[in-house]
């Protein structure tokens, strides 16, 4: 009789009994006879996906967005709080206090947003803007700046998208972290050999059961950059990958850059969630980052996406529906 079939967490495994109470188990085309023993063993490898397929799944996704989000542009707003200036003297008490007595520079910027590369560094994304609103004041029409955007993006010349981000600068936001949405390009199949990677034990992100990837950089010189006024330092990333448990979607990426400034210990925090588009890819719904030096928080942003399009140039640039994505979890 032909055993019957099952699936979990997308492996396909059968289970059917032999003569003298042995039992024969099929998982993905492999087979395993033994006793009871046998089963238990193949149950555990269907309940848990190898870190190999997380990790292919993980890459396989960097490797679409790669292609697609250079023709993908979306609205973004940009909550910013950064501190004014080093303190002259350091309260003893509570963080609030501290947050008081510091001051503060408060930002939100509304933007046309998008990723390109500039010529002199083809395979790495960046993160452009049309700024339309600074705290409310309209700075550009909505459309407008859309079509400036997806014009710059995709020019064949590079001094616009320098502009972009030069112009971007002068918003007076204070140590501002930039080129976060995009870090599951980190996860390129190519890159992987550069990390160390471990099973966690699972959480749960929203309604969703999620498997819990730790990962830490082998070496610095592939690292974040990290700039302190002029001084650029490397340093390696670490943190986590939570993907989806039923069908491994990766849904948020963790990063911490722990770093030294003017001989203070520094850490640079960032929380990246995605969701899977009816543009074939995944794109970020929400980017959280803080700078941090001991209990004192220097820089904090929240940055939130949504009114995805895709677009072409033909003799003109066409977009389609705007796609709006699901509230951060």
């Amino acid at each position: 009789m032909e055993a019957p079939r099952h699936s979990t967490n997308s492996y396909q495994y059968a289970l059917s009994l032999e003569h003298g109470g042995v039992v024969r188990v099929a998982l993905d085309g492999v087979a395993y006879t033994g006793g009871m023993s046998v089963v238990f063993a193949a149950c555990l490898l269907a309940a848990e996906p190898s870190l190999e397929r997380i990790l292919e799944r993980l890459s396989e996704e960097a490797e679409v967005f790669a292609q697609l989000a250079p023709r993908v542009v979306a609205r973004e707003r940009l909550l910013h709080r950064g501190r004014r200036s080093p303190p002259r003297f350091r309260p003893r008490i509570g963080a609030k206090s501290i947050e008081a007595a510091l001051g503060y520079v408060e930002r939100e910027v509304i933007s046309e947003y998008g990723w390109a590369a500039l010529k002199d560094n083809p395979g790495d994304l960046r993160e452009f803007r049309q700024v339309v609103t600074v705290d409310g004041r309209q700075v550009k029409q909505p459309e407008k700046a859309r079509l400036a955007l997806a014009m710059n993006m995709t020019s064949e010349d590079d001094r616009e998208r320098k502009r972009m981000l030069q112009d971007f600068e002068k918003y007076g936001m204070i140590g501002a972290a930039i080129d976060f949405s995009q870090d599951i390009l980190l996860f390129r199949r190519q890159a992987l050999p550069g990390y160390e990677f471990s099973l966690a034990p699972p959480r749960t992100l929203g309604a969703n059961p999620v498997l819990v990837v730790q990962f830490l950089q082998k070496s610095k010189d592939e690292g974040a950059r990290v700039y302190h006024g002029r001084e650029l330092t490397r340093v390696r990333l670490q943190g986590e990958i939570w993907v989806r448990e039923k069908d491994l979607l990766p849904m948020r990426i963790i990063l911490q850059i722990p770093t030294k400034e003017d001989g203070e210990q520094v850490l640079h925090s960032g929380e990246i969630d995605y969701v899977a588009s009816k543009h074939g890819l995944l794109l970020p719904t929400a980017v959280r980052y803080r700078k941090t030096e001991g209990e004192n928080l220097l820089v904090e942003n929240f940055a939130f996406y949504n009114q995805y399009r895709m677009f072409k140039v033909e003799t003109e640039v066409k977009f389609t529906p705007e796609e709006v994505t699901p509230e951060p979890q």
